[in-house]
């Protein structure tokens, strides 16, 4: 037997072993399909991370621009993602099929050779790719919609250690169209020959052959584009890990942000989390499981040249820890903190934590954490992957039990349960069965178990009894049934879906039927109402427009009006602004604007209320202030003619929704982070008038369908 699991052990080895062929040297223009492994990416060595991308000791991708993956079979297949994507594979390892959760899909095909042959997505472009006997591409055949589109033809060429890959297209008419040459060495792009010119480049390597720089030969000034690499084999090497802050193209009017520097160089691939302790972050080293603690003394006196190096370790050897301080907690996973994605409960002496991550659902616990609740620091563990979350525990002495869904408690009020004749009980809420607590009959005390949804099996059995149970509540909550809504377009249980009832437009992301995230709702007479969303409820920033041409742009809870906030009248004009609660307005904010009280370049109050300010290069602000810097609520229009309107935090970053206008006259509404585009959102352009959903990077480019 021992022998017979060897075996397969090495055949599951060869068979991932000869996934997708990957030769950057002698092919460096070979397309790749789904990029999942260190060699897709042109990475050699035991790497850990790169310019931000984790890889596990196989040198399987982990984590990549937010998007985490997850292999819990232990056999180098891609289970799943913290967006809740689908992975289909062959049986030699190749994935062919990549399925986004809301539905779009990109397909592979790979030849005996394992090089990839054919790549269709579900908007009907197809690509197909011929070699030659030396495994290069030679031709690649691009249709759209079953039709034409292009024709490339790739030749090689070598001069010294350099492979040169000329490429000419074929246009849609059958005309020649573009034309170059591209120069490599050692895999790395270092010349291109183009109709515009011919340009040469730099790469630095490091002792591993992989990438740290690149910039443009011949040129002085040249911008430099780094890479910081770390490998496992750096987990023992003395470093230094420090705090800081950098700005992005280091232009000079973006705002600093948190960073981390590395002996110097800064790193992405660790993370920086706000600590449950006052004027904390918490820094964590993935490569070596440390918490790092970093002190921030009095942030307002940071400057871009500000380091604070990390001596203060919370916690080594841990992913997963949860922190207390004060009667509060934060839980953290691979150095991130998930506040506003979970539910959490206690069941027993055990915390439960569940939460979302961007889609898909995951369940840690913390054990025994009511017995250690004065202990600052406790470890947490992942308890189960299945996005329903069924958990349950029973205490014997009091013949008591409890149940856990999805993070909360259900509501015993509305519940009876009946039993299988193996004992485990079958759950009913409002008389529905629900779930089944398997393995109940020995179940052991105060211990979680996990149960499972209910699938008919009381119709094929004689039920044993039928009753109410009367265990203890700890936390009581209603469960919200589903949404009862007919969906037009798209996926209005968990993704993105368009929702037409009574001439209302509701075009948003849903979650277990009801409209979570972000919602842009059009009502009849061209009322709107464009923000977020929680649980069918206005909640969070949003602008809404009546058909009068009154709008109030500001804050939401449950529905109604509450925050910060301003209204206007049908030609744009401010009418109040100040504070809001459960829809009326408390605390007026507006009186120095509307009565024009100036002061410099300020009209009404600019350091701790509601004013405009005009800039000295033309750009004008107008909404709330906090400590002089832009807060809750305001619009900023730009010389150039882009505008913002939308959320502010602290420091006056844009955090939360917002709407953005571009330059050409595009729109973008939705998400932002730290001042950058950054998640749920919807691109209008103004020159197609094509308007794409999905979530976004902070270039305003779509990176993948919700």
């Amino acid at each position: 037997m021992k022998a017979i699991k060897t075996l397969l052990i090495i055949l599951l080895s060869i068979q991932f072993g000869f996934s997708q062929v990957i030769d950057m040297v002698n092919a460096p223009r070979n397309p790749i399909g789904f990029k999942h492994k260190k060699e897709h990416f042109y990475l050699k060595g035991d790497i850990y991370s790169s310019a931000g991308k984790i890889f596990d000791k196989a040198g399987n991708i982990i984590y990549n621009y937010g998007t985490r993956y997850y292999y819990e079979n232990n056999d180098g297949r891609i289970t799943g993602n913290n967006y809740g994507d689908e992975f289909k594979y062959d049986s030699r390892g190749n994935i062919i099929k990549f399925k986004y959760k809301s539905g779009s899909t990109n397909e592979y095909k790979f030849d005996s050779n394992y090089l990839l042959v054919f790549e269709k997505n579900s908007y009907g472009d197809e690509k197909f790719y011929t070699y030659d006997s030396q495994n290069r591409i030679i031709k690649e055949v691009i249709n759209k919609k079953g039709v034409f589109y292009q024709q490339r033809d790739y030749t090689y060429d070598k001069k010294g250690s350099n492979i040169i890959v000329s490429v000419q297209y074929l246009n849609a008419n059958k005309m020649p169209g573009f034309k170059g040459s591209y120069h490599y060495k050692n895999g790395f792009l270092v010349k291109e020959e183009l109709a515009s010119g011919t340009y040469e480049y730099i790469v630095d390597t490091d002792k591993k052959g992989n990438k740290i720089n690149f910039y443009a030969a011949n040129e002085p000034n040249a911008k430099e584009f780094k890479t910081f690499n770390r490998y496992y084999s750096d987990a023992n090497k003395n470093i230094k890990i420090e705090f800081g802050y950098y700005k992005p193209y280091n232009t000079k009017d973006q705002p600093k942000l948190e960073t981390v520097f590395i002996d110097g160089e800064r790193d992405s691939a660790l993370k920086i989390s706000k600590s449950v302790r006052p004027n904390e972050k918490l820094i964590y080293d993935g490569l070596t499981q440390t918490y790092y603690v970093i002190p921030l003394g009095n942030p307002d006196d940071h400057t871009l040249e500000t380091r604070i190096e990390a001596t203060s370790i919370l916690s080594k050897g841990e992913p997963m820890i949860s922190c207390s301080y004060d009667g509060k907690f934060i839980n953290y996973v691979h150095g991130e903190n998930r506040v506003k994605s979970r539910e959490f409960a206690f069941i027993g002496p055990h915390m439960v934590d569940y939460r979302i991550d961007k889609s898909e659902g995951r369940t840690y616990v913390v054990d025994n954490y009511q017995n250690i609740k004065n202990q600052s620091l406790k470890t947490m563990r992942l308890f189960t992957t299945n996005e329903n979350s069924i958990l349950y525990l029973r205490e014997l002495e009091k013949d008591n039990f409890f149940i856990v869904v999805e993070g909360k408690h259900i509501d015993y009020k509305k519940a009876r349960f009946e039993y299988l004749t193996n004992g485990d009980p079958v759950i009913f809420l409002d008389n529905k069965p629900l779930y089944i607590l398997t393995g109940f009959r020995t179940a052991q005390n105060n211990k979680i178990y996990e149960g499972r949804p209910y699938n008919g099996e009381l119709d094929t059995q004689n039920s044993v009894s039928s009753v109410t149970p009367t265990p203890k509540t700890q936390t009581t909550q209603t469960a919200s049934s589903p949404t009862d809504y007919n969906c037009s377009i798209g996926d209005c249980q968990n993704g993105w879906g368009q929702v037409k009832v009574n001439n209302i437009t509701t075009d948003a992301t849903f979650k277990d039927g009801a409209i979570n995230g972000v919602a842009y709702i059009q009502y009849p007479n061209n009322a709107f109402y464009h923000g977020e969303y929680v649980n069918n409820r206005r909640h969070g920033f949003g602008y809404y427009k009546w058909s009068t041409g009154n709008s109030y742009v500001g804050e939401w809870k449950d529905g109604k009006q509450h925050g910060l906030g301003y209204t206007m009248d049908d030609k744009n004009y401010i009418t109040t602004a100040g504070r809001f609660e459960n829809g009326k307005l408390v605390e007026k904010q507006d009186q120095d604007y509307l009565n024009t009280k100036k002061v410099g370049s300020c009209t009404g109050e600019c350091s701790n209320g509601f004013g405009k300010y005009e800039y000295s290069n033309g750009d004008v602000y107008f909404g709330f202030f906090k400590n002089s810097q832009r807060y809750g609520v305001g619009s900023y229009s730009w010389n150039n003619n882009s505008a913002y309107t939308g959320a502010y935090t602290i420091g006056g970053k844009r955090n939360g929704f917002g709407i953005y206008t571009y330059v050409d006259g595009s729109v973008f509404r939705g998400m932002f982070t730290d001042d950058r585009i950054d998640g749920l959102g919807r691109m209008t352009y103004k020159k197609s008038g094509n308007t794409v959903k999905g979530v976004f990077n902070n270039k305003g480019a779509k990176i993948r369908d919700y």
